[in-house]
């Protein structure tokens, strides 16, 4: 039979050493369970560039970061290394309160407050945004702005009635005055005066002078002329103009073929 006596001593002996290597443990388990902290000489690397959670490098090694109270550890190693608690703010080297005045609130972000709405922020006080007579308060992207009611315009701080003049409306589109004239007429000094709609054309609210030429008709000041169409050529797609057909092209007001080269 083989000589079985080696393999049971290396095993004794590996099995001496696992023991060894546990027993070492215990004293290290026993200081992590019972929450003992390490000293700081030990906590990151010998030269300080890197310290553990807790701790920072002064001159050239670890120390325990001193915590100030209402603040919490940011577990970096970078800049302080600790953080003021929601509702508190960094002044010198204290977290302190935020004193949140009245009529606002403290934000979401824990470190300002601000004012809740119809109310806007003077100094270290929240102010009340006092709306005029037929305007109202409005909130866009965090500013309060007033706006005055269908049928006033705003005058400084004030919402003063739109004067329209007979033959005119309301509107909301840009305008100086607030409002337009009716279709068939157009603003003047007096007021909004009648379009005189000339021969071959017809009313065009979209254009300065109210009025649009018929196809084929062009506006010469005042009136609609007619277009002169050469031959071999038609009406442009808008009808004020025209163009050549092909294979004709345009010199001056004719339009010539293209004869090609010998």
């Amino acid at each position: 039979m083989p000589d079985r006596s080696g393999l049971r001593l290396s095993f004794n002996q590996s099995f001496i050493v696992f023991t060894r290597c546990i027993l070492c443990l215990i004293p290290t388990l026993l200081v992590l369970l019972s929450g003992t902290q390490l000293p700081a000489q030990v906590a990151g690397n010998a030269d300080g560039s890197v310290c553990d959670e807790g701790f920072e490098n002064k001159n050239g090694s670890c120390q325990r970061t001193d915590v100030p109270e209402n603040a919490y550890l940011t577990g970096s190693s970078y800049g302080s290394g600790w953080e003021c608690n929601h509702g508190f703010q960094n002044v010198g080297e204290l977290c302190e309160e935020i004193r949140v005045p009245e009529n606002a609130y403290l934000a979401s972000t824990g470190d300002q407050w601000e004012c809740n709405r119809l109310f806007q922020r003077v100094g270290e006080l929240c102010e009340e945004v006092m709306a005029p007579q037929n305007g109202y308060v409005e909130t866009r992207f965090g500013v309060q702005e007033i706006h005055c009611n269908w049928g006033f315009r705003k005058e400084d701080q004030d919402c003063v009635a739109i004067n329209v003049p007979s033959n005119g409306r309301l509107t909301d589109k840009n305008s100086a005055d607030g409002w337009v004239c009716l279709r068939g007429y157009r603003a003047a000094e007096s007021g909004c005066e009648p379009v005189a709609v000339p021969q071959h054309a017809y009313l065009a609210p979209e254009t300065y002078s109210g009025w649009k030429c018929e196809r084929g008709f062009r506006a010469n000041r005042d009136k609609c002329v007619a277009i002169l169409v050469p031959s071999n050529a038609h009406l442009n797609r808008r009808g004020d103009g025209w163009e050549c057909n092909r294979p004709f092209t345009r010199q001056n007001d004719q339009c010539t073929e293209n004869v090609p080269r010998q």
